[in-house]
């Protein structure tokens, strides 16, 4: 293989895995807690329609993402009164999410922008690091992207920390084992559940603004494409650990990048149904290869109560 086309191609699996990497680091504090992650793919979708509108009002692209964080947290919000206060179902309620969002999104764009669409936005442009963005071969892939590439890849260590390391994160993990025995040690189980989902949403909300503004620079209809199912599985593969589910996110993006780049090779005689299949063979043999493997933790899904 060319080494210039390879270096793109890692390039664009860099960018391209983003999105389904912060969806997965999402659903790691939201399931450590000990609650389903499964309204991941509505978070993406309500994220990135808000910070699309922010943009074309504004034309401030940091306002704009922290339009679609903002956004993501208020449905984790929701979520989290309806599964931690009222006890309702995680999962149900987690699909009917995704639905409703997908329904609303799709609804707004109709209203405000009728059958055209969503106009395109400016795009995200890239910030290139002096000196490093000069190393051969690595160093336009690695220093040379837009800052939320950078910010995601910087994060990935800090959010590993605060899970493993910290106070809260000890808390979050014991109540995603045994909330009455952490309940029983002074720690508020409804606080740290609810904190840990809308978390989880800050970061499938931050998700859905970088695919929106950097990737795709407008609005379409399930613009997520399946990405906040990508990052749940990711989080499975890498046991709800973000250094793990950062690894099996780079996997999933190597997998759509190329997806990607054999529709446009003309000499490639294959047909574009197969090639749209791609990720989401990927995402199979994960599962076959997950298996039982993996163990949820012990209170994944249960509702807790104090007496």
């Amino acid at each position: 293989m060319n080494v210039t086309v390879l270096v793109e191609y890692l390039n664009s699996t860099i960018r391209v895995s983003v999105p389904i990497i912060l969806v997965a680091i999402g659903v790691c504090y939201s399931e450590r807690g000990g609650v389903y992650a499964m309204g991941s793919e509505g978070y993406m979708l309500i994220s990135a329609f808000v910070s699309v509108v922010t943009m074309i009002y504004t034309n401030n692209h940091f306002i704009s993402v922290l339009a679609g964080i903002l956004s993501g947290m208020l449905v984790a919000g929701i979520f989290s009164y309806f599964t931690v206060i009222l006890g309702a179902d995680q999962v149900i309620c987690g699909l009917g999410i995704n639905f409703v969002m997908l329904g609303l999104t799709s609804s707004l764009q109709r209203l405000l922008w009728g059958v055209t669409g969503i106009p395109r936005i400016p795009v995200m442009n890239a910030v290139e690091i002096p000196v490093l963005s000069k190393i051969p071969l690595i160093g336009s892939m690695l220093f040379n992207q837009p800052i939320p590439i950078y910010l995601t890849y910087l994060l990935i260590p800090l959010v590993w920390w605060i899970m493993f390391r910290s106070t809260w994160g000890l808390q979050l993990r014991a109540v995603g084992e045994n909330p009455s025995c952490a309940d029983t040690l002074g720690i508020s189980v409804r606080k740290t559940r609810i904190l840990g989902i809308i978390t989880g949403g800050a970061f499938c909300g931050l998700s859905g603004a970088v695919l929106s503004l950097s990737q795709v620079q407008t609005f379409t209809e399930n613009i997520s494409g399946g990405r906040g199912w990508f990052g749940l599985i990711a989080a499975t593969f890498g046991g709800w650990n973000p250094l793990g589910a950062t690894g099996a996110g780079l996997i999933f993006g190597a997998a759509e990048s190329l997806q990607l780049r054999l529709q446009i090779m003309s000499k490639i005689n294959i047909s574009s149904y197969v090639i749209l299949m791609i990720p989401y063979l990927v995402a199979l043999l994960f599962i076959l290869f997950i298996g039982k493997s993996r163990r949820h933790p012990a209170a994944m899904g249960k509702f807790y109560k104090k007496y």
